[in-house]
């Protein structure tokens, strides 16, 4: 009746159970990890931090703990009628086997299910998630085979006809544990990925020792990306400058960018992001930069800083941990960084729209659907006429920040305006996105904050003809995000026609805030993903319309 014994694996061997045994896991194994491709996106996106991850996991808005569970229910409960139906007629070993086929079948069905549902931000195919798969792969075969032993040796002890027949229904249960066993297979990776983590960064930090260049670290909780490229591009019209890429503000992100590096480079700049205190300390103890620039201080990340305060405090170790000859440049158009200028002791320069001992500032701004022209006003020197494809008075204060730094490294006033004529357009940074109909399409969708809800608000006003806004809200702002959604709202309300609230994250305190802001119910839509809210937009777009996409959220907010 039992195909084990307990006595012997010997006879495991010999009787081929054990080749069925490795077959059964080797399967499972592979189905379950094609049904956690959602976790791993997940896990990848949280920045391989643990307690992201489970907050996500165990957030009343994630669905895939629930969907694993029916999937386990529907799988137990036709796995044990199948073999009991079966038994009788083929015998209990073959009746188990074609149980447990039920369970794989719909396992496939939910990976298929699964797959129709586009990741917003694909996985990164990087060393370390191979070797999180790897891993991830390694650990289910080990517990669904340790699981038949087990579930066997049971069966065979007990002398139990009914768990002996469904035993292998238990097996059922197993994708409720593959969120967790994948945090077991990167809990077991761990120790390796920070050896490796430490001796990439060892080389980083004594190349960059060993360069003689200008290094410039970029901090703050908005506009970092935005002001690096800006000013990357002005100090190319000079200088041969080497940039963090994208949003590679993390100490592996900017190790990567060192590799690159070489003794032509006149220039390196770092953008530095946290989330926690201690983050730039970091970052500015392995970059050890000379120049360092504050573009402001928000409540972005409150859900992990908590306070305020927190986040100043640690926006300001950038500045603690300057190097050699120590230049720092602060925004006046936001108040905290004001506020951590004073603390600053050494050589500083500030810039923007705002205050009056600005080394840059800029007048005579006009927008159009086309970009902007403004004059740069650089103290002693006559004012040059700029202009740019960027929008928005935003982006001319993070060209005065920049414009500040790129003069005092030593570039003309003239220099400075070619530079800026050559800014592209920020990747989903209110980029004008061309289209073939006679609509105006404003992407700004990357990482919104209550600053650029209000750079973006200001945007669309400068735009004739029905205005339309697609956002899921604001996140990451831990117990205030509930306040500043419902502001959000009423914000919105002031200066959109329609709005099409997107996903359940926040549409409840925003749909409340338009209503309290005055919109009409009729003009309100929601949409469950950013598809849908596609194709409500396609419904009612007309000639003449302006669309905003506000804000994306990365998957591990769907």
């Amino acid at each position: 009746m039992f195909p084990i014994e307990a006595s012997s694996f010997a006879e495991l061997f010999a009787n081929g159970q054990i080749a069925i045994y490795l077959g059964i896991s080797v399967f499972n194994a592979i189905l379950l990890f094609y049904a956690s491709l959602k976790f791993l996106l997940v896990l990848q996106q949280c920045g391989y931090k643990g307690r992201r991850y489970f907050n996500w996991l165990y957030s009343r808005e994630t669905p895939y703990r629930s969907r694993l569970m029916l999937l386990c229910l529907l799988g137990l409960l036709f796995s044990m009628v199948l073999s009991m139906c079966f038994s009788a007629l083929i015998g209990e070993t073959s009746a188990q086997y074609i149980g447990f086929a039920s369970q794989l079948l719909f396992t496939v069905m939910y990976i298929k299910s699964e797959s129709s549902v586009n990741a917003k931000v694909p996985l990164k195919k990087t060393k370390r998630l191979v070797r999180l798969c790897i891993s991830y792969f390694a650990v289910l075969f080990a517990f669904t085979f340790g699981v038949i032993v087990l579930l066997n040796y049971i069966a065979f002890a007990v002398n139990s006809p009914v768990l002996a027949l469904l035993r292998y229904s238990v097996l059922c249960l197993i994708p409720m544990l593959a969120p967790y066993l994948l945090f077991l297979a990167y809990g077991l990776n761990e120790p390796y990925e920070e050896m490796r983590k430490k001796h990439f960064l060892r080389l980083a930090k004594t190349k960059l020792d060993s360069l003689d260049i200008l290094k410039i670290g970029i901090t703050g909780s908005y506009g970092k990306t935005t002001v690096k490229e800006i000013l990357k591009t002005i100090l190319s019209t000079k200088y041969r400058v080497m940039a963090t890429p994208e949003s590679y503000n993390t100490p592996l992100g900017i190790a990567l960018t060192v590799k690159k590096l070489d003794s032509t480079h006149d220039v390196f700049i770092a953008e530095m992001g946290a989330r926690s205190k201690g983050d730039i300390e970091a970052l500015a103890k392995l970059v050890s930069p000379q120049y360092g620039v504050l573009t402001g201080v928000n409540n972005q990340h409150l859900e992990t800083f908590k306070d305020i305060e927190t986040t100043k405090s640690t926006k300001f170790e950038l500045f603690e941990n300057l190097s050699g000859e120590q230049k720092a440049f602060f925004s006046t158009d936001n108040d905290a960084s004001v506020e951590l200028s004073a603390k600053y002791d050494g050589e500083k320069y500030f810039a923007g729209l705002s205050g009056e001992d600005n080394l840059v500032t800029a007048t005579d701004i006009v927008m159009d659907g086309r970009g902007m022209t403004f004059k740069l006003k650089i103290k002693g020197e006559d004012a040059v006429e700029c202009s740019t494809v960027l929008l928005g008075n935003h982006s001319v204060k993070n060209i005065c920040l920049a414009s500040a730094v790129a003069y005092k490294i030593g570039l003309t006033a003239k220099e400075i305006a070619l530079g800026i004529g050559r800014i592209q357009s920020i990747g989903h940074r209110l980029e004008l996105v061309p289209n073939n109909k006679n609509i105006i399409i404003i992407d700004d969708s990357y990482n919104s904050n209550e600053d650029g809800t209000k750079a973006a608000m200001q945007v669309l006003d400068t735009f004739e003809g029905r205005k339309i806004v697609l956002t899921p809200g604001l996140v990451e702002l831990g117990k205030m995000e509930s306040v500043m959604n419902l502001e959000f709202g009423r914000r919105l309300a002031k200066h959109a026609d329609i709005v099409i609230v997107i996903g359940n994250h926040n549409s409840e305190t925003i749909i409340n805030g338009l209503i309290d802001g005055g919109m009409d119910r009729e003009n309100i839509k929601f949409a469950k993903s950013l598809n849908k809210g596609n194709e409500i937009l396609s419904e009612i777009l007309k000639e003449g319309d302006v669309v905003l996409f506000e804000n994306d959220l990365p998957d591990n907010y769907n």
